[in-house]
């Protein structure tokens, strides 16, 4: 199977996940699996990427979705391999189970957006938070000082600049990529959307393959792919997200010693 793209490591695939990674992904090398499956939110967005539904996100088809793509990952992970899944919380327990019969699940982690979402303005609390169940096999360490669960400073991405509907930004993808792999790992994710956990992988200096078997993000994931970087981001600088924003700003490195 010919990749959509390809270069230096990252792959993305025009594709369904469960009908390709047996052909595509080689026996016991995925070092980390870190993905945003659908899951039940029937979301829709403004701006670019407005009024354009994901594909499988019904709530029962999203789990039966995930389950499907774990079964055939099952002989492709290192012996040590993590895993990170965002889920909405309504259905965190489907997706803890589907999880659990390929990983030990240490917890589940919470990204706090700081700022609110859509939803009864008047007798909810805000929605300004989703979920990330963490797994591993084996017993690889993290790197690093031993983090807390809430994911804080990492920004949303404006709805007027999703290429995606539920495109999570690049400085929390590229954390956990740099807690969880050292450089040269392999990362995948099974529901790429606009690339944006490949682009993650690219700055961090890590591989990745990632599939999308709808063809509407695939020219935009291209498109981000395509865009050369100076020097990867560097391991678990101070601030993870304060990197990446000097990245995306043209001045990561400014040719001081130690600059970010």
């Amino acid at each position: 199977m010919r990749p959509y793209f390809e270069r230096n490591g990252i792959a993305l695939y025009h594709a369904d996940a469960r009908d390709s990674i047996e052909t595509v992904i080689v026996n016991g090398t995925v070092d980390l699996l870190l993905t945003d499956p659908p899951y039940g939110m029937q979301y829709e967005s403004q701006g670019p990427a407005a009024s354009q539904n994901i594909r499988g996100d019904g709530a029962r088809q999203g789990v039966r979705v995930f389950r499907q793509v774990l079964f055939e990952l099952a002989h492709k992970w290192q012996h040590d391999a993590h895993a990170y899944s965002f889920c909405h919380w309504e259905g965190l327990p489907d997706f803890y189970d589907a999880m659990s019969t390929s990983l030990s699940i240490r917890n589940a982690l919470v990204w706090d957006k700081a700022a609110g979402g859509v939803g009864d303005t008047e007798c909810d609390y805000s929605r300004d938070f989703e979920c990330v169940l963490y797994g591993l096999r084996g017993r690889r360490p993290l790197n690093g000082r031993r983090d807390g669960a809430m994911l804080r400073g990492h920004r949303g991405v404006p709805s007027a600049k999703r290429l995606h509907p539920t495109e999570k930004p690049v400085s929390l993808l590229a954390y956990l990529i740099l807690k969880s792999t050292q450089p040269g790992h392999l990362v995948i994710d099974p529901f790429a959307g606009s690339a944006s956990t490949l682009e993650a992988a690219k700055l961090t200096g890590r591989r990745a393959i990632g599939f999308e078997h709808d063809e509407r993000w695939l020219e935009a994931a291209a498109k981000r792919l395509e865009q050369e970087i100076l020097a990867p981001i560097p391991e678990l600088p101070p601030r993870v997200g304060d990197a990446v924003d000097a990245y995306e700003q043209g001045s990561l490195f400014d040719g001081r010693p130690g600059a970010l």
